[in-house]
């Protein structure tokens, strides 16, 4: 009887799950420390985040900080900027991220602002899971913290986790139908384009007019401020942004770093990759218009990643691919949704170490790939089935 027992408890499901749980649970605590440490205490880290308090302290300086070394003198309390790329109502955005405060006080902000970002994380995928059982809404959370580009934008103090909290915001209200808010969260996590932009395609598919119109108000509004406060035209500052685009391309890995394997020049991988990107979204996009709205934000993450430069701290915006196919397990645990689930997952919270390992980075991206694809098939057999009801 004893030995019957153990068996039964050794392969009851649940409580497999909540061993891995805690392992996760400790993987995350072991990932969110290291990086919260380099974020506020080591000297070497937060390398990004510095340029952005460099750029912030120009702007609020009333000089536009791509300009400086040209135009503009450098301030020797501020430095030299060696960075570049960013949009005007970046900088206005910034104003919330990166406020008029020393250095060593800009640290512990954004500490605390990636806390209340990871907070609003766990709670969204705790509530993901929470409808199926309790112990798959702490594995939800727990694989959602354990990704391991948490910690790679913690040490280069990234915006990611703050943009994904954001981008929940979005989708929550747009759940909601709450499109004002939507259109303002969308517009403050345009902070950086390339992780952000096309999630106005859902938007668009979805035909939510008041987010439109908010988001572009949001954008118009934040332009014209930095315009004000720089004497500068939004032209001249929209071109400041696309300047750098070439030497990020280069960064990274994307479909445009593919593309320059391939041998073509950087320039024109930069504007490639991007065109095909926006086409595959426009598309699938308008195929899979009646997807659920988890579906959607899925889609946008997934291209948004591999369409233009990324580092693997921008891994952190896959998010909503994990977040659709662990919804989709949930509903269907069956063999095939595991399996496709646990790659996809072993991708994102294997150490960023591994990743430069020979191959590894194209195993990724095509294990995304198949994640995706297979996504959108079960969404096409799950929409048949209700219309045959």
């Amino acid at each position: 009887m004893n030995k019957i027992k153990i068996k039964k408890l050794k392969l009851n499901p649940r409580r497999i799950l909540y061993i891995i749980t805690f392992i996760l649970l400790v993987l995350s605590l072991a990932y969110l420390s290291k990086g919260f440490y380099n974020l506020v205490l080591n000297e070497k880290s937060a390398k990004d985040l510095f340029q952005r308090w460099q750029e912030q302290q120009y702007i609020y300086q009333g000089a536009y900080p791509y300009d400086v070394g040209k135009t503009i003198k450098v301030d020797p309390k501020i430095g030299m900027i060696r960075s570049g790329g960013y949009p005007p109502w970046a900088f206005f955005t910034g104003f919330l991220f990166v406020p008029p405060i020393s250095w060593n006080l800009t640290r512990l902000y954004f500490g605390l602002l990636n806390i209340i970002s990871l907070v609003v994380l766990a709670l969204f995928a705790f509530h993901l899971g929470k409808p199926y059982s309790c112990s798959k809404a702490w594995f939800s959370m727990a694989a959602s913290l354990a990704i391991s580009s948490h910690t790679t934008s913690l040490n280069n103090g990234q915006y990611g986790i703050i943009i994904n909290a954001f981008l929940i915001l979005m989708y929550w209200s747009l759940y909601k139908n709450w499109n004002l808010l939507a259109g303002l969260a969308f517009g403050v996590a345009m902070i950086k384009p390339n992780i952000s932009a096309l999630y106005i395609f859902v938007l668009l598919i979805r035909r939510r007019i008041k987010a439109l119109i908010s988001f572009s108000i949001y954008l118009t509004f934040a332009t014209l401020v930095i315009c004000y406060l720089t004497k500068l035209s939004p032209f001249y500052l929209m071109e400041g942004m696309f300047r750098y685009s070439s030497y990020f391309a280069k960064q990274g890995y994307s479909l445009i770093n593919v593309l320059m394997n391939f041998g073509l020049d950087s320039e024109v991988a930069t504007f490639v990759a991007p065109l095909l990107g926006l086409i595959v979204i426009t598309i699938i996009s308008y195929l899979c218009r009646n997807y659920s709205l988890l579906t959607l934000f899925a889609i946008a993450s997934f291209v948004g990643r591999v369409w233009t430069y990324h580092r693997v701290y921008d891994n952190v915006m896959l998010i909503f691919l994990v977040f659709a196919l662990l919804n989709l397990t949930f509903q269907n645990p069956k063999k095939l949704n595991i399996i496709v689930l646990s790659l996809l997952l072993i991708t994102l919270w294997l150490p960023a170490r591994i990743t430069t390992l020979p191959y590894v980075e194209i195993s990724q991206m095509a294990i995304w790939v198949i994640s995706l694809v297979y996504l959108l098939i079960q969404e096409y057999f799950r929409l048949r089935a209700q219309i045959r009801i």
